[in-house]
């Protein structure tokens, strides 16, 4: 009888660990809510999805992922993983993740149905980016967006005893 490698086995092998946040509501106006907390050195992140759990408010609401380190204050950027992406109006089910440029640089968020790089998915087309210790941040453009994303986020340490929860 064969045994062959589970799906949870595979996606550790390429992507590392992974971390889920579920039911997460948009914090409102201008203001950034904690994701995932790094703690005990850098790590790789390797994918970074949210699937809307919830259908979202509005029309024009968006969301910037963004990166505050513990050291090196200066460091903090509320846009530096993805910048402001209108998600308002998403349905539940559509999928949003860290897309690459042409470049490799994460940049933005791209609704999973949609090309980020010529013609492939999004969740192919994903680069891969450093976070040092401190936190994931998740900041909203509108007053008040109701409804829930799910967060999953695949990462590999790169000090030993680093980790995302």
């Amino acid at each position: 009888m064969a045994n062959f490698i589970q799906g949870r086995q595979l996606r550790r092998l390429l992507y590392g660990e992974q971390v889920q946040k579920l039911a997460q509501t948009p914090p409102n106006s201008g203001s950034s809510a904690t994701l995932f907390t790094v703690a005990g050195g850098m790590v790789l992140v390797t994918s970074l999805v949210g699937r809307v759990s919830t259908v979202l408010s509005g029309t024009t609401g968006a969301i910037s992922l963004g990166a505050t380190p513990t050291v090196g204050a200066s460091g903090a950027q509320v846009a530096g993983i993805a910048s402001a992406t209108v998600v308002g109006g998403g349905e539940a089910g559509a999928a949003y993740a860290v897309a690459a440029t042409i470049a490799g640089a994460p940049t933005t968020l791209a609704n999973g149905g949609a090309s980020a790089v010529a013609g492939k998915s999004p969740f192919l087309a994903q680069s891969a980016f450093i976070v040092q210790t401190g936190i994931i941040t998740v900041t909203t453009s509108v007053a008040t967006m109701t409804g829930a994303i799910d967060w999953y986020l695949t990462y590999v340490p790169l000090d030993n005893g680093a980790s995302v929860s």
